[in-house]
């Protein structure tokens, strides 16, 4: 038997009920933290957003969450009139050495980290964003403690991947090969937390699968974020870093 979430319970026994249904639940969820540097200047805020969102390519494949100062890349769509869309540049950070093989690795796992799926793609952080680098799939997960790195996810890989422990991993745009990276243009910023609950449909023609729009703030001049307070960044994205102040990261 397989354990269902509060959500997936209620998705699972829903029906008709020509009247009112009062239902309670309790949980658990963990706490906040501001990460976006609060500027006083005029009448100016620090978040700015585009006028439309866009469809979210890349949404994670199960319950997960993407955090305030997450990085995206924005594309409005204009060029060829395919409509705007959303990426989320998903970011891992190893947490040791990867054993004599490299098909096994392990990654941080707490409250604030992006959460890995098997088949999801997976590939080294490129030294320039445009780089092409070795890609590898993810085959199995496994939610463990490990007595000198703690909390982690452990990832079997389809192939060996080389890395070391405080590396950062980036989603892959395909699952082999020498790719590119998911997220080639980082410039704007998720404006809160975000809960992804449901299956994302697996193409067009998946009717079930949901289909998440978002609309991400803009990397501008006066957005800033605690550096040590949002997901990894890659050192390709560290060195494109406006701020003239240590430990605030701007785009």
């Amino acid at each position: 038997m397989t354990e269902l979430d509060f959500y997936q319970r209620r998705l699972v026994n829903s029906g008709v009920f020509q009247g009112t249904t009062l239902i309670q639940a309790h949980g658990s969820i963990g706490g906040t933290r501001y990460v976006f540097v609060k500027l006083i200047r005029g009448a100016k805020d620090e978040l700015v957003f585009p006028t439309t969102g866009g469809k979210l390519l890349n949404p994670f494949k199960g319950n997960a969450k993407i955090y305030a100062g997450d990085l995206m890349e924005y594309d409005p769509g204009i060029t060829n009139d395919a409509g705007a869309t959303v990426k989320i540049l998903k970011t891992y950070e190893v947490a040791a050495d990867t054993a004599t093989d490299g098909t096994q690795v392990m990654i941080v796992r707490n409250g604030f980290r992006h959460i890995p799926f098997v088949g999801d793609f997976l590939m080294a952080a490129p030294k320039n964003l445009t780089t092409k680098g070795a890609a590898v799939t993810v085959t199995a997960v496994e939610a463990t403690t490990d007595p000198t790195a703690g909390d982690v996810w452990k990832l079997t890989l389809s192939a060996a991947l080389a890395s070391k422990k405080g590396d950062v991993l980036v989603e892959a745009s395909a699952g082999s090969g020498s790719v590119t990276a998911m997220v080639t243009n980082p410039n704007a910023f998720a404006p809160s937390d975000y809960d992804f609950i449901f299956n994302p449909a697996a193409d067009d023609n998946d009717f079930e699968g949901a289909r998440y729009l978002m609309t991400p703030c803009l990397a501008t001049p006066e957005t800033y974020v605690y550096q040590n307070r949002v997901s990894p960044i890659p050192q390709a994205v560290l060195a494109l870093n406006t701020s003239k102040v240590s430990g605030w990261f701007s785009l």
